[in-house]
């Protein structure tokens, strides 16, 4: 694992950018993972505008969303593909066979997870994915103490990541259960970036690279990846002993 401290959430954000869009450069068909909120906003902003400017064919590359609270319906402006929809796909002109989201309305959820699985299967795997972390821990809704060798799969959620959701939805919303690709999906893919800005990530940041290894703070495992980068900025690392 490598480690980038960047000085503000505006720098990191490029670099991210800047990261993702040479990946889609260098390899056109690239299949990329993204997770949704705050942490990855601008950056994805950021990237649209890139690919744009610099005029990189965004045509062929295959994006895979993160995850997706179960019960929630993609027209739901706090819903993980909303989010997707609105900064990436739609902005990009992405066409339909170019992107996989989970259905969280689905009556098999079971097989929803072994679909999304036999598709980044048939795709020869990820070849970027980018995570954020949760106050928690979680990767994507990888929550505490759950297997770090599970590709897609449904969780109970932890309460801290129920309630620290609230924010994406407008009203109080019931939320209970995800569905995500699992942290063997991070392991696994050609490169792996974890993002993190602001001081309220301070404390997660220093569990994570200075606690220990535990699948008690799942990003811990970011660590034990040679395909790994943590990208955060300074605040975030604040409470680093080696800043």
């Amino acid at each position: 694992m490598t480690t980038h401290i960047f000085g503000d959430h505006a720098d990191l954000s490029f670099q991210v950018a800047k990261l993702i869009a040479q990946q889609i450069k260098a390899k056109p068909d690239s299949v990329i993972c993204f997770a949704s909120g705050e942490s990855p906003l601008l950056a994805y902003n950021l990237l649209v505008t890139l690919l744009k400017s610099e005029q990189i064919d965004s045509g062929k590359f295959t994006l895979i969303g993160l995850d997706e609270w179960i019960d929630i319906g993609p027209e739901n402006p706090g819903s993980c593909a909303y989010f997707l929809r609105t900064h990436l796909i739609d902005p990009l002109k992405l066409s339909a066979d170019q992107y996989k989201l989970f259905n969280a309305l689905a009556e098999d959820l079971n097989q929803e997870c072994a679909t999304m699985d036999k598709f980044i299967q048939e795709k020869d795997g990820l070849d970027l994915i980018i995570v954020g972390v949760g106050m928690n821990g979680h990767i994507g809704f990888n929550e505490p103490g759950v297997s770090q060798h599970l590709y897609s799969h449904v969780i109970a959620l932890d309460e801290t990541t129920k309630t620290v959701g609230q924010k994406y939805f407008t009203g109080k919303t019931q939320l209970s259960k995800g569905i995500t690709l699992g942290s063997q999906y991070v392991r696994e893919a050609k490169k792996a970036v974890l993002m993190a800005s602001g001081e309220r990530k301070a404390t997660i940041i220093r569990e994570t690279l200075e606690g220990e290894i535990t699948t008690k703070v799942p990003a811990t495992m970011m660590r034990e990846l040679e395909n790994g980068h943590v990208m955060i900025d300074r605040n975030a690392a604040s409470m680093l002993k080696s800043e």
